[in-house]
């Protein structure tokens, strides 16, 4: 007896060191030089999908620094001198500049938290700084009169999935900056608490008891409409709304259709990185279970292969009989 539960500990104590020693396997998403790719070994580098897989990654517990300090020394050289952030594409053997980023308020915010994250305790080092103060003052020239952030110069509608992606990194920012400068992680935190009042301000919609994708009217889809009441759930947001009670109801009217894959052809791994969040690990196996097959597939990106890691050091595949009966 004494025998058997020396092996249980035993076991149990390999089983959560090499929980707590996982790290991300970017794989053939990263090239040599540091790049991470949309696509394995590809030509196109998304900035968004890139930063946000590695934060998604490393808040589920995976160590994912190798990956970052590769990617932060293959970007910073790449930033634009105002703050902004690029889509890459490879030509000819180099990279070359081929679009804008698909929102600048979201990925300058991705960009910075991920800057703190790799920070020591000490502060960041000199280029890094120079870095998060070109950013911080392009995203600063993006609010607006409501409090919240606009797209870009281009474009000032402000959407609500990137004001909650903001506001997270905001609050990660306070927290690490705290290690070193009380007084700017209070300054952060009281910027991160404006924008969250703000972000209820403008987008919630009190009658409909639910948050509206963007100031602007929009045809009603899974993306934004959908996916976009989760992400407070996702980024430890406080909302009007219970996020057990939310998510339950969630699932009640869009579960099914997302796991099948009905309303929107892709994966949509956030998703399921937000059931972990909220302690369902139910949810988060049967989309394990359900992807798997999937996995490497047509639409699948550096970012779904983030969520999938991120999902599979914190549950196990399981049947999907409780969303999709009979599968």
């Amino acid at each position: 007896m004494r025998l058997l539960l020396r092996f249980v500990i035993a076991f149990l104590f390999v089983t959560v060191a090499a929980a707590q020693d996982r790290s991300f396997v970017p794989g053939a998403y990263q090239s040599a030089d540091g790049a991470l790719t949309n696509s394995p070994n590809g030509d196109e580098v998304e900035p968004y999908f890139a930063t946000k897989a590695l934060i998604v990654a490393q808040d589920a517990g995976i160590d994912t620094r190798d990956a970052s300090l590769k990617w932060i020394a293959w970007m910073l050289p790449r930033q634009r001198p105002d703050g902004r952030i690029d889509r890459w594409c490879k030509k000819n053997g180099e990279w070359k500049r081929c679009g804008d980023a698909d929102a600048d308020d979201a990925m300058l915010a991705l960009w910075m938290q991920l800057l703190y994250r790799n920070g020591t305790d000490k502060g960041l080092p000199l280029e890094w700084q120079q870095s998060v103060d070109r950013a911080m003052a392009y995203e600063k020239s993006l609010r607006n009169r409501w409090g919240v952030y606009h797209i870009s110069h281009r474009n000032h509608t402000p959407l609500f999935m990137d004001n909650v992606e903001i506001y997270s990194a905001f609050k990660e920012i306070g927290k690490q900056i705290s290690r070193w400068d009380l007084d700017g992680a209070a300054q952060m935190n009281a910027q991160a608490q404006e924008l969250a009042d703000a972000i209820k301000r403008v987008f919630w919609d009190d009658s409909a008891g639910r948050f509206r994708p963007s100031t602007q009217k929009t045809k009603a889809g899974f993306y934004p409409d959908a996916v976009g009441q989760t992400y407070p759930w996702l980024e430890g947001m406080p909302t009007p709304q219970d996020p057990q009670e939310g998510w339950k109801s969630w699932k009640q009217e869009y579960g099914k259709g997302w796991l099948l894959e009905t309303y929107d052809p892709h994966p949509w791994g956030l998703l399921a990185v937000t059931a972990v969040k909220l302690n369902d690990s139910v949810t988060a196996g049967c989309w394990l279970q359900h992807m798997t097959p999937r996995r490497g597939g047509a639409n699948w990106n550096i970012l779904e292969e983030a969520a999938f890691q991120a999902v599979q050091a914190k549950a196990s595949p399981n049947s999907c009989n409780d969303l999709v009966p009979g599968e």
